[in-house]
């Protein structure tokens, strides 16, 4: 599971200088992405965030807030993801992203095989992400068009 970052962020208090990143973000649409996430993995070990600054993490690598978007020219490659997602081992796994056009442009060359099953704006997505977590025939059609994603890119290797 890959999910994209947001850019409202926690704000930090007294000596904390990170949070981890699975609750840095604290906007409505990232919370949205997150809960559909969670209803989608079997455990949080499975969720990566795709950060424009730092690339894919987890969501327990501790993080400093920070402020890039996916339009920045100092944020992350598509070859910087491919290098992230073969460490992550993502090349010979099912891959679902949740997130917007942005950060799927920057994903798809490094992850060519995943599944974006959200269309339409941010209100129909966060929908979707709804209806996802309601219905676990969602889910299960969800990962089964994953695989078979996987299965056609393995053929075409």
């Amino acid at each position: 599971m890959i999910i994209s970052c947001g850019s409202r962020k926690l704000k930090l208090t007294g000596n904390l200088e990170s949070a981890p990143a699975g609750e840095l973000y604290i906007g409505h649409y990232h919370r949205s992405l997150r809960g559909a996430a969670d209803a989608l993995a079997s455990s949080p070990a499975q969720i990566l965030i795709a950060s424009a600054l730092h690339g894919l993490v987890n969501v327990s690598q501790p993080l400093a807030p920070y402020e890039m978007t996916m339009d920045h020219p100092s944020s992350v490659t598509s070859d910087h993801l491919r290098q992230q997602a073969d460490a992550f081992g993502l090349h010979s796994a099912e891959v679902i992203f949740l997130g917007g056009k942005r950060y799927a442009h920057r994903l798809l060359p490094a992850v060519p095989h995943c599944l974006r099953p959200l269309t339409g704006g941010m209100g129909t997505q966060r929908g979707q992400c709804r209806a996802v977590i309601e219905q676990p025939g969602l889910r299960l059609q969800w990962w089964e068009e994953a695989a078979a994603l996987l299965r056609e890119h393995r053929r075409s290797d």
